[in-house]
């Protein structure tokens, strides 16, 4: 559900800040901060950490009680700009340090989601830590511009479940009472075009 997974995305948001070369400049979508040049001056790199999904996964349980099993790939992405002084050899150590900052940062907090509580309930995310784990890390770099600017996104796959949706439910046919509806041709104007019935399968 939305929710579960926007609690997942901000919970590595804040758990991040302070802990690699961002600092505080995490947040918990996918907009690139672009620097001017102007404002890196005296400034060696600006870097920023964007956590944000790229996809999930669902497949349907049908024991009971029914549940949707989710995987998210869930992506944590350095964005980094050098300044005047930076050059590429630099600038590209830079982001792969920062990436690693990233996976000793992360691993230890997937368990700890087992202890998160969903917003605007009384339950814990339902994580797997067993299953969840470092999916890969894509680099990215742009030296054609007048500033050097480089990203590794690093991702992570989190298993975890949710039941079904209360909206789902809500829709499902009720298996208690069948409605049988004939539609025949009348033998004459005087007889209605069609009957109801209700067959109870409750046994009551």
């Amino acid at each position: 559900m939305t929710v579960e997974r926007r609690t997942i995305r901000t919970f590595f948001a804040e758990a991040l800040k302070g802990r690699t070369i961002a600092g505080e400049n995490v947040r918990a979508n996918r907009s690139d901060p672009i620097v001017p040049e102007r404002e890196l001056d005296g400034q060696e790199v600006f870097a920023s950490l964007l956590v944000y999904a790229l996809t999930e996964a669902i497949e349907v349980a049908t024991d009971s009680p029914r549940e949707y099993r989710r995987t998210l790939e869930l992506a944590v992405e350095v964005f980094a700009q050098g300044g005047p002084e930076v050059d590429a050899t630099a600038l590209e150590d830079l982001i792969d340090d920062t990436a690693d900052q990233i996976e000793c940062a992360v691993d230890p907090l997937i368990p700890q989601l087992l202890r998160v509580r969903v917003p605007g309930t009384d339950e814990l995310l339902s994580v797997n830590p067993s299953t969840s784990f470092l999916e890969r890390v894509e680099v990215g770099f742009d030296s054609r511009g007048v500033q050097l600017a480089g990203a590794a996104r690093v991702v992570y796959r989190i298993a975890y479940s949710t039941g079904v949706d209360e909206r789902e439910q809500a829709r499902a046919t009720d298996l208690e009472t069948l409605r049988v509806v004939y539609r025949f041709p009348p033998p004459d104007a005087s007889l209605p075009p069609a009957a109801e019935d209700e067959i109870d399968l409750g046994g009551g």
